[in-house]
């Protein structure tokens, strides 16, 4: 795994996000202060999402290291952790 800076992964998470079709709101007005329940995911798309950041960055992430995530900058928290393995 390689180590990536904030703002690589910030960009590509945005890029994933314009790949999805049911967001709510506009990707270049996602911030790290969102909170995901305002992006538009349901249940259902939010593991379709996840499973692509798992290919995107290569990482594994357990359903439950998703409770506590409210926040855009908690997943960003989450992959940086990840990625400094």
């Amino acid at each position: 795994m390689t180590h990536m800076q904030r703002p690589e992964i910030v960009a590509g998470l945005k890029d994933l996000l314009r790949q999805q079709k049911q967001l709510k709101l506009d990707v270049d007005l996602i911030t790290e202060e969102t909170a995901l329940s305002q992006i538009g995911f349901d249940s259902i798309s939010i593991l379709d999402f996840i499973y692509d950041v798992e290919s995107r960055f290569n990482v594994r992430t357990e359903i439950a290291d998703l409770v506590g995530m409210e926040r855009v900058s908690d997943l960003i928290d989450h992959l940086e952790g990840k990625l400094a393995c």
